[in-house]
């Protein structure tokens, strides 16, 4: 069993995940065995619904077709790919969609053009520098409970915004904790993700104890559900229930 098989049923089980979780990791040398990626990919998120079907590592030329998320995720844009850039940002500021000022605050994943390896969290061979969930909103309070993300205290951080999704994963990996985002557009047209889940990015650190951590927090969660499910036969709830 691979070392990360545990916490990946764990996570899939707990938070009924309808997708597997897959992770990722900068590799100097790809493990062998595992096949380098071929084909083109419209997009750097793309490769991670990639990763659900099986291990493979990605070179950041493979990243080149989104600047942006070839950029968040890490890789030397070519000149190619700066150019393409340059035009995508005047695209999305003639058409209101960001301020040019954003494009130098965009986080990064540490520089390297060493590979990515991908796949699923349930094979990952190596320590994954990143896990990937998509979650529904109820499923990342869950997550959040068991990071303590949701505790109040003087120095309250959400870690939530929107565009673009990949920069979720450099701000899970700079904080080492959880990332979410709304998920952009672009996100949602190359990976298909349905408009009812957001993406979660978690740091790999994370990993040693999430699983017992998500058991402790999905306990406390059913206790508190008996509670409120005793108190509406109190007081019944006539609104009737959105699906």
């Amino acid at each position: 069993m691979a070392r990360y098989t545990a916490t990946a049923q764990t996570l899939q089980t707990v938070l009924q995940l309808t997708l597997p979780p897959v992770a990722l990791a900068r590799v100097r040398a790809v493990p062998p065995g595992v096949p380098m990626f071929e084909g083109v990919s419209p997009s750097a998120c793309s490769f991670w619904r990639h990763a659900e079907g099986g291990l493979f590592a990605a070179r950041g030329s493979e990243h080149m077709n989104c600047p942006i998320g070839a950029m968040t995720m890490g890789f030397e844009l070519t000149p190619d790919a700066r150019e393409k850039l340059g035009g995508g940002l005047a695209l999305m500021t003639e058409a209101g969609y960001i301020d040019p000022r954003e494009a130098e605050h965009l986080p990064s994943l540490s520089p390297s053009n060493d590979p990515l390896l991908y796949g699923p969290l349930a094979d990952f061979p190596i320590e994954p520098q990143l896990v990937l969930l998509w979650l529904t909103p109820r499923q990342a309070m869950l997550l959040r409970e068991a990071t303590g993300d949701v505790r109040w205290k003087s120095d309250v951080s959400s870690s939530l915004f929107g565009r673009p999704a990949c920069a979720a994963l450099p701000v899970a990996e700079r904080d080492g904790n959880v990332a979410l985002s709304f998920g952009c557009n672009g996100m949602r047209t190359f990976t298909g993700i349905a408009a009812s889940q957001m993406l979660a990015a978690v740091s790999g650190a994370l990993l040693e104890t999430l699983g017992s951590d998500l058991e402790r927090a999905h306990n406390a969660q059913c206790a508190m559900q008996a509670f409120y499910d005793q108190q509406r036969t109190y007081f019944p709830f006539t609104a009737k229930p959105v699906a």
